[in-house]
């Protein structure tokens, strides 16, 4: 019996049935906990007005540093990104030197390993048309079910990520730190195996990176 069903009998009210998470929470979860079993950090912005799950930090210091900007007052850092759905749908946000339209692939920005190929060759606005979170949730736009070429969306969370620094609209990740995360994912096997490091004893796959990359864009 939990807690809750204990409190509920005490009271002689009937039980509540408990809500589900998305794939989206358990992941935001799981990457909180993570976090939270190396510091404090995120507890105690999760408690601040407007952060929630938002650390608006690097990836080491979403576990050990907490924001940067309170260590930056001259120069904070900004979480204000845009995700990947802004701009699959909004064309005019991408920067002038990497349009929409561009026929540049995937791989010619971020190296893919064998065994996600066909990943990389997919034009930019592919990657972002992979973007469904679900079996049936693309709905015949995209070339590529998610779970097969992509099974969390991390390219496209990614790239989301790649075009905020090139436009300035995020500055807590730097380019050289986010080109890291992707190739430590790759080179551990991409896809449901591979993960990324952010600091030693701590593992961040697919899911949780997409949960962590999720907080440099605004809410």
């Amino acid at each position: 019996m939990t807690i809750n069903q204990q409190q509920d009998r005490a009271s002689g009210e009937p039980a509540q049935p408990q809500a589900s998470l998305s794939a989206t929470g358990s992941a935001r979860r799981r990457f909180t906990r993570t976090g939270l079993g190396v510091s404090g950090v995120l507890m105690t912005l999760a408690s601040q007005p407007g952060m929630a799950a938002n650390t608006c930090a690097s990836p080491s210091g979403s576990l050990s540093n907490g924001l940067q900007s309170s260590h930056k007052p001259d120069n904070p850092v900004t979480c204000g990104g845009n995700s990947p759905g802004f701009y699959k749908n909004n064309p005019s946000g991408w920067p002038a030197g990497l349009t929409a339209t561009s026929s540049r692939t995937f791989k010619d920005i971020f190296p893919v390993n064998t065994n996600q190929t066909a990943l990389g060759n997919l034009t930019l606005m592919e990657v972002f048309n992979t973007n469904g979170g679900g079996k049936h949730a693309l709905g015949g736009k995209g070339p590529f079910k998610s779970e097969d070429i992509d099974p969390h969306n991390v390219a496209s969370h990614v790239l989301a990520a790649y075009l905020n620094i090139l436009t300035g609209r995020s500055t807590v990740l730097t380019e050289a730190q986010l080109r890291n995360i992707w190739r430590e994912y790759q080179t551990t096997g991409g896809g449901k195996l591979g993960y990324y490091a952010p600091t030693a004893g701590v593992k961040w796959y697919g899911d949780d990176i997409v949960a962590y990359l999720t907080t440099t864009f605004h809410q």
